[in-house]
């Protein structure tokens, strides 16, 4: 039987994801990452010879003992296990149609089911840490005014590392009294987020000093050599400044990342007493259960201080109790 495997990703990823289904580059190459560490674990974990790879290959016991590989020896957390998984029956119901014989083998896969993830709590930065992290940045210099234009924009816009190392200029906007960022999430949504004040003039400083303001397709956000700077990168400029602040005091956490600057925005909106639908939008939320996640976190760190400071002081009359008083509970218990 011929090996229509290699045929079956090309469709799927070259044409059905990004065409067909109009996902974008960034979900797209979630998928390929997937099949290209499976048939990675496949050759060098299985010994299968590459040209030996097929569909058949595609059964429940290597699909676990992938998944559990990914778990348990490449440290992989259990999200991306998830994601690989929910990447792998994806692709198997795209070849359904054409595979109908294989009903019992992929019916198999798709009964594999996804981990519990035991929630995490969500970290984000007091405004007394993201005020110490954005005096870090040496302003006599090329590259510390850049980041600190860097980590400004990703906290102001609450945009996500992707989405901001992705921004070109005709992305960015000036109006007279403020700046509106025009974000590419995820599924290709757009959303526009207007930011006012320091970092809106800090941008324009930036547009002037890199002379960007009429090159509308280049990425605003470049390293030394000129290129897009990558998830990696700005990884790197948020540790050199968190370890730099780390020295003036302790309240700095031991890991900030780049998400935690969405976290924070957020929770500092929601702290101020902005709507949940706004910040919703705001963020490019598609459900609003998302964004009330702030809000749960919200009251739990309230509790958490009242419960801190709260001290007995309220006196119980035992006179009053409902069990000394029996005519009354009688009276309610025949109600």
């Amino acid at each position: 039987m011929k090996n229509k495997l290699s045929y079956y990703l090309q469709a799927y990823l070259n044409e059905y994801l990004p065409i067909q289904r109009n996902f974008s580059n960034h979900t797209v190459s979630s998928y390929k990452y997937t099949f290209n560490a499976f048939l990675k674990f496949c050759i060098s974990v299985k010994n299968i010879n590459i040209k030996n790879i097929s569909l058949d290959t595609f059964n429940k016991d290597i699909i676990i003992e992938f998944l559990d590989y990914l778990e348990y020896k490449k440290n992989n957390s259990i999200s991306t296990r998830n994601n690989r998984l929910k990447n792998i029956k994806a692709f198997l119901k795209f070849v359904y149609p054409n595979e109908s014989t294989r009903v019992l083998q992929f019916q198999n896969i798709f009964d594999i089911p996804l981990k519990k993830i035991s929630e995490k709590p969500m970290e984000y930065m007091t405004v007394e840490v993201l005020k110490l992290l954005l005096k870090q940045p040496v302003l006599d210099t090329v590259i510390g005014r850049r980041d600190l234009t860097i980590l400004a924009t990703l906290y102001d816009t609450g945009a996500r590392v992707s989405e901001l190392i992705n921004l070109k200029v005709r992305d960015i906007r000036f109006d007279t009294n403020s700046t509106t960022v025009k974000l590419t999430g995820k599924g290709n949504k757009t959303r526009i987020v207007p930011i006012i004040g320091n970092t809106s003039n800090l941008i324009k400083q930036y547009f002037l000093e890199h002379n960007l303001n009429d090159k509308y397709d280049e990425y605003i956000f470049v390293n030394k050599s000129n290129y897009p700077l990558t998830k990696v990168g700005i990884k790197y400029i948020i540790e050199k400044y968190r370890s730099m602040a780390e020295k003036e005091s302790p309240i700095i956490p031991k890991n900030i990342f780049p998400h935690m600057f969405r976290h924070s925005k957020a929770m500092h909106l929601l702290e101020a007493g902005v709507n949940y639908v706004y910040i919703r939008d705001f963020l490019g939320h598609s459900n609003i259960k998302t964004t009330e996640i702030y809000a749960r976190i919200s009251i739990e760190q309230k509790k958490k201080v009242l419960d801190s400071v709260y001290s007995e002081s309220v006196p119980i009359n035992e006179i009053c109790s409902w069990n000394k008083d029996k005519d009354l509970l009688t009276y309610l218990m025949e109600l």
